[in-house]
């Protein structure tokens, strides 16, 4: 214990600040560390690296950059065998990634791409799961990524309903220009049919003097156990309910499916209390075994969900879908043991079962991803909309350009970006100039005692909703009927007609936007 302390004293001291070219590989036993156990082996690049073992662990590097511009960091960890896969998180100047790492391997993993400052920046390491060692970190100018944008300007449903080829061309139209509110229900008490009175969306308008534009609603209690139960019922209905009334207001509904048990034996989703595996539901050749009790009840679930959105279509109405969310995480029944291949099948089958059997043409779809989720891509055919989850800490307003880079990454481009539940929101102007410009994000409840509002101070709520780049439900009061592309209602005369403008995706415009991203003549400028 004395000699970890004084080694401790000793990195404190004497290298508070590494200094390191571009490129260079910094030794995790040369940062400054807290609550990490040191630990020796041949195997380790500087015979040395640090355990992470403690949920209060930290490891601060201080790199010295020559100049501004982004930096690709790189991590070399290692997950002994029986230590089982995990989870960490690296923070750039307060700009924060995640990585998670493979069982009884020991490699160098990419964090991402960072904009870091000339002189000195932090790079802290702390986290998420316990468990592993951090044997270095390595940095190198530049960003490990060329992939540009080139979306889809239809969704993939070739059938989909004018309602949803309107939403889909609302999304892409703004994508990369303006950000859309959003905000997440819990409680059903105060849904009386008025999307605008539910507590959720009243505390953002509270916090604000504006209302979201995009409202989550949860298939929560719509199959499992309890679904015939009259409570169980009447959320559900009550959600479809403040769907049509938001969707009639100009807003966009969006759904996500907490699935309880298919097998009826818990009435639980967590894969530690539901034992659930699809594998179960597969034949030896991966084809799914039909005569099985688990693909019977998964597919009579999908089937309850799809008539839910028959009802939404029959009154014209269109809605944003994310099943199967956070998957590979695994605290899911359907990421159970990690397998990639199964939630594919899964996801597959629902789209296939709500599309083409069931006639559900007005969702656009969302694949809710890890960064790192390449083998879980269902692929381009069956979603619109890459989105990732997190969490930051409150009163933390980045933007998060680290995660957004890589799932431009992972999915060529192809596809818009969401932030599709977070704590506080990102803050607009971060947006804009880390190019990290969220279709939309959706705070979690603050009903249930979630109090996910409350994790944006009111002054950052009225900056952000109170400015033109993020859309409110206020500026939606025209409706889905006379939809126009609101981007291009601020557009203001370009000073040098000759030149051609174009927006991040690609697309000609025909001014210069009065505020965002452009690119004229091969530059790129950014108007606030």
């Amino acid at each position: 214990m004395k000699k970890h302390l004084l080694l401790l004293a000793l990195s404190m001291m004497s290298f508070g600040v590494v200094r390191a070219q571009d490129g260079a590989k910094i030794e995790a036993e040369d940062a400054a560390y807290e609550n990490c156990e040191l630990v020796e082996g041949t195997q380790y690049s500087g015979g040395k690296a640090l355990a992470m073992k403690e949920s209060n662990g930290k490891i601060t590097f201080k790199y010295n950059a020559s100049e501004g511009g982004k930096f690709t960091v790189y991590v070399g960890y290692d997950c002994p065998k029986g230590w089982g896969a995990k989870v960490f998180d690296v923070s750039v100047n307060g700009n924060k990634s995640s990585i998670q790492t493979k069982a009884d391997i020991a490699e160098e993993a990419e964090v991402g791409t960072f904009i870091m400052n000339a002189g000195e920046n932090k790079i802290e390491i702390t986290p998420n799961w316990t468990w592993y060692l951090i044997d270095y970190i390595r940095v190198a100018s530049g960003s490990s990524s060329s992939v540009e944008f080139n979306i889809a300007a239809a969704p993939v449903d070739a059938k989909a309903t004018e309602a949803a080829k309107k939403v889909y061309t609302f999304l892409y139209d703004n994508f990369g220009k303006k950000t859309i509110s959003g905000m997440m229900t819990g409680d059903m008490t105060t849904a009386n049919g008025d999307v605008t009175q539910h507590e959720d969306v009243q505390a953002v308008y509270k916090a604000s003097g504006k209302y979201p534009a995009l409202v989550g609603f949860d298939f929560l209690f719509a199959t499992g156990r309890t679904e015939d139960e009259d409570w169980c019922k009447d959320y559900t209905n009550k959600g479809i309910g403040l769907a049509k009334d938001l969707y009639r207001r100009g807003g966009l509904p969006a759904f996500t499916w907490h699935w309880h048990d298919p097998n009826r034996v818990t009435d639980d989703f967590n894969s530690d209390k539901c034992t659930v595996k699809i594998a179960d539901a597969l034949n030896a050749d991966g084809s799914w075994n039909t005569s099985s009790d688990l693909y019977k009840n998964m597919v009579k679930d999908i089937h309850t969900i799809a008539d839910y959105f028959l009802q939404l279509q029959e009154a014209g109405a269109a809605c944003i879908f994310r099943p199967l969310h956070e998957a590979s995480g695994g605290w899911f029944w359907w990421g159970r043991n990690k397998d990639a291949a199964a939630f594919v099948k899964l996801y597959h089958l629902i789209f296939d079962e709500m599309v083409n059997v069931k006639g559900v043409h007005n969702v656009i779809w969302v694949w809710n991803a890890g960064v790192d989720d390449a083998d879980w891509n269902p692929g381009d055919d069956y979603y619109d909309i890459v989105s990732a989850d997190i969490y930051n800490a409150a009163f933390d307003y980045s933007s998060s350009y680290s995660t957004f880079d890589k799932l431009k990454s992972l999915t060529g481009g192809k596809k818009i970006i969401a932030l599709s539940e977070n704590g506080p929101i990102p803050d607009i102007e971060k947006e804009i100039e880390e190019e990290a410009v969220w279709s939309w994000w959706m705070p979690w409840y603050n009903s249930w005692d979630g109090k996910y509002v409350d994790q944006t101070r009111a002054e950052e709520w009225k900056k952000c909703m109170s400015d033109e780049r993020v859309i409110t439900l206020e500026d939606l009061a025209e409706g889905w009927g006379t939809y126009i592309d609101t981007a291009i209602k601020s557009l203001k005369t370009a000073e040098t007609a000759n030149q051609a403008i174009y927006d991040l995706q690609g697309r000609r415009l025909s001014e210069v936007p009065a505020k965002g991203i452009y690119i004229q003549a091969g530059k790129k400028y950014v108007i606030k």
